[in-house]
């Protein structure tokens, strides 16, 4: 016996509605936040950039926090979204590393705005820090990637166990993100991830001469 979905068509398209505001908002607050830092934006500042007047705001997030917190959880939902995309088993394993990573560069590019943000590890005006602590996105970035590795990489494509491949590839993977939303690389997605994986598996030096 099939269970009926009790939503009905208008209920769900309001639904929808109300999520893409939440995302447009979470996208200017972004802008600012990397503008201003987490302390000196208002609810006025973030309502402003999202097109709304301060009132409106409050049927959508409660506070400033729950907008920040909000934010980090859609770029984490977001950057995981990355490993959970579909696999070409027959390519190569450098091809296979480079599709993974272009995507990540890819979002890095679009959401350069909330990398910015945490990047600057901005604390609140009360002393707490509100951006997520830099290691544990750094231990959650590895363990997607190591869970990666084990579903798409077969254990003789590596010469290192897999748990040194993933601290590897998030090592340089995350010079190379910084240097991006720091302004430095503008250097295309496809070519950074090409130079990650190249860096990560056959490392930096020359090949001895022959």
């Amino acid at each position: 016996m099939s269970v009926r979905s009790t939503t009905s068509p208008a209920r769900s398209r309001q639904q929808q509605a109300h999520q893409r505001v939440r995302r447009e908002i979470l996208l200017a607050a972004a802008r600012v936040f990397a503008r201003h830092g987490y302390a000196a934006a208002t609810l006025s500042d973030l309502a402003e950039a999202a097109g709304y007047a301060p009132p409106s705001l409050y049927r959508y997030f409660k506070s400033k926090e729950e907008i920040f917190s909000s934010l980090t959880g859609l770029l984490k939902r977001e950057l995981h979204g990355t490993f959970e995309r579909p696999v070409d088993r027959s390519q190569p394993l450098p091809a296979r590393l480079e599709a993974l990573l272009r995507s990540q560069f890819e979002l890095v590019r679009e959401r350069r705005e909330v990398f910015a943000v945490l990047l600057a590890n901005q604390p609140a005006a009360s002393g707490q820090a509100v951006v997520p602590d830099l290691r544990a996105g750094l231990a959650l970035y590895e363990a997607d990637m190591a869970a990666w590795l084990r579903r798409h990489v077969a254990r003789r494509e590596l010469r290192c166990p897999v748990a040194l491949a993933a601290r590897a590839l998030t090592g340089v993977s995350h010079a190379f993100h910084t240097c991006h939303v720091a302004g430095g690389d503008s250097t295309p997605a496809a070519e950074q991830a090409r130079l990650v994986v190249d860096l990560a598996l056959h490392g930096f030096q020359a090949a001895a001469p022959s």
